[in-house]
């Protein structure tokens, strides 16, 4: 396996790395990521780096990283700067470290329970002449279990591969919240440029999760103890930061408050879970469908939900009324029997004059509903020597043409 080792992190930090593999641990010795799994899904080790390198600088953690193939080794190859160990020379480089190094190798939670015990191993090793951790392999496990007891043999297991650690796997519990310290911060416009480095984090740890957000909480803590709550919906959920923050500087345009603000809290108070499929990271597919959405949802605020949206089809013979503008866009197949109809139909239709040279096709005979002015229709395919073909129709009440569409 190939193990990824910090040896500080956070609960927000640590559900953001599931971002990463789905197998995380945190216990009190460090965090450990197994990379196995998702090597190829990243295409290499390199681009898993790059991806912890950024949530690191997100969440400010600072710990240097061990790369490594066991993950009790991780720790002893931990010195407070980054360590990347090739596949399968772990091993090699573990026997050349210090033997002070011993102390930390093995199960975290062991380490912790023995600390006193193994310092005292190894200040007895040094004093014996073991230099190195190979110095202490040379010996033979009758030989380390006379001079240095259990402990010494079970350190040799470590050592030699001979004992697996199985790490708990680690579950984010309660609400995704995060907080701003505002006190500097003197107007919206402040407020919304210290705000990205806050919805950056909020993006890693929904990725983590593998959700995106419903709604979000706003509670503003203002200087004189009084509270602004905002509850802040979105029509089609979202991970991305930049969507977050486009919606809600326009959510909160209008926000003022009349004491200095202190701090704010932004909590996700529902999520949705991530639809399957979307997973990757360097897929722009999803924001492009997340951009696309938002911008449907103005528009249909804006303009009436009757007016835009992805066309389907409806239960009627009439060609202006055969179809109908809906979000979200249907992911049923829809079948049209009427496939010489045309795609592009004019609303409503514009009164035309055939020409001599057009060459006119019957096409069909329609009745509108009987509380309509136009009460029979005969359509024909026009066909014009030089142009786009057009659908007419020729309206027996009025006796007048007209142009209801076009093919091209």
């Amino acid at each position: 396996m190939r193990i990824l080792f910090f040896a500080e992190s956070n609960p927000a930090f640590t559900e953001s790395a599931l971002s990463l593999t789905p197998k995380v641990s945190l216990v009190k010795g460090g965090l450990y990521l197994d990379i196995e799994p998702t090597l190829k899904y990243f295409k290499g080790e390199e681009n898993i780096l790059l991806k912890a390198g950024q949530l690191c600088s997100h969440f400010g953690v600072s710990s240097p990283f061990v790369l490594t193939d066991r993950p009790e080794w991780a720790k002893a190859f931990s010195n407070h700067q980054e360590v990347f160990i090739p596949p399968g020379k772990s091993s090699t480089v573990l026997l050349k470290l210090d033997i002070s190094r011993l102390e930390v190798l093995g199960d975290p939670n062991q380490i912790e329970n023995e600390k006193k015990e193994r310092n005292e191993l190894v200040r007895f090793m040094k004093r014996v002449g073991l230099k190195t951790i190979a110095d202490f392999t040379q010996l033979s496990a009758t030989a380390i279990g006379r001079r240095f007891g259990k402990m010494g043999v079970s350190l040799l297991d470590w050592i030699l591969g001979n004992k697996e650690l199985i790490l708990p796997t680690f579950v984010p519990e309660g609400l995704i919240q995060e907080s701003l310290n505002t006190e500097e911060l003197t107007s919206l416009e402040a407020l919304f440029y210290g705000l990205p480095p806050i919805f950056h984090k909020l993006e890693s740890r929904l990725k983590g999760r593998a959700q995106m957000a419903k709604s979000i909480e706003l509670m503003f803590h203002l200087e004189s103890r009084n509270k602004i709550q905002k509850l802040f919906h979105l029509s089609d959920p979202t991970q991305s930061s930049e969507t977050l923050l486009q919606l809600l500087k326009e959510f909160l345009k209008d926000l003022s408050w009349d004491s200095p603000l202190q701090s704010l809290d932004i909590t996700i108070k529902e999520t949705v879970p991530y639809v399957a499929g979307q997973l990757s990271l360097f897929d722009t597919g999803e924001s492009v469908f997340s951009d696309l959405s938002q911008y449907l949802t103005r528009l249909r605020n804006k303009f009436g939900d009757t007016q835009v949206g992805f066309p389907i089809l409806q239960e009627s013979y009439l060609p202006e009324k055969s179809w109908a503008p809906s979000w979200p866009p249907s992911t049923k197949s829809q079948t049209h029997a009427t496939s010489h109809r045309p795609l592009f139909i004019f609303a409503p239709p514009k009164p035309c004059h055939p020409l001599p040279s057009w060459k006119l096709i019957p096409s069909e005979n329609l009745m509108t509903e009987w509380w309509s002015s136009h009460g029979v229709r005969r359509y024909f395919i026009a066909i014009p020597p030089k142009g786009s073909r057009l659908w007419l129709y020729w309206d027996l009440e009025e006796k007048t043409w007209y142009a209801h569409g076009t093919f091209d």
